[in-house]
């Protein structure tokens, strides 16, 4: 008892960390400094068992909730993905969350899904989803290219390099004329 009563005591008085955990007692010793905390950030109770109460700040709560799913979705392609490794992506892609799979070719599609495990592994690690979801945009907008074929076209078209131009910054000179102007 003494002992179960000494480690709520030491997550009470732990500094501030992502999560604190408080056993009954604690919590009710020292409930103003919950208050507290709940003032200082946003907070969420993220478990509790009856024996303990365990709050967590909500930023990082809702980080941790949109990794679940982000983490779903990419166990959900995987299993189709395996199962369709050898089809056609068009005729598999809508069964994903990422339909617009079925502009790109096979090697394509391979290479997405090493990206996407390694992507999300690297969310988790870092705390963080913007490289994950600007890596998904980005093989969005190249399967919309894909699906363009005007746009596909003329990112394709020969190029003639006479009608390439050189584009340097603008001077101060040029800066202060657009200011009098």
């Amino acid at each position: 008892m003494a002992r179960a009563q000494d480690k709520n005591r030491a997550a009470s008085t732990q500094p501030r960390k992502d999560s604190v955990t408080w056993g009954p007692s604690s919590l009710q010793r020292e409930y103003r400094r919950v208050l507290d905390l709940a003032k200082a950030d946003a907070q969420v109770i993220i478990d509790s068992d009856g024996t303990s109460l365990v709050v967590e700040l909500k930023s990082k709560a809702e980080f941790h909730t949109r990794l679940r799913d982000r983490m779903a979705q990419a166990g959900r392609f995987l299993a189709v993905y395996r199962a369709n490794a050898e089809r056609d992506p068009a005729g598999w892609a809508n069964q994903t969350d990422f339909p617009y799979l079925a502009a790109l070719d096979s090697d394509e599609v391979e290479e997405f899904s090493r990206e996407l495990l390694a992507y999300t592994l690297d969310a988790a690690q870092r705390g963080t989803l913007e490289n994950l979801e600007g890596n998904l945009r980005a093989w969005r907008s190249t399967a919309g290219i894909y699906e363009s074929p005007e746009v596909l076209a003329q990112m394709t078209a020969d190029l003639d390099p006479a009608d390439i131009i050189e584009v340097f910054p603008p001077s101060g000179q040029d800066i202060a004329a657009a200011a009098d102007g």
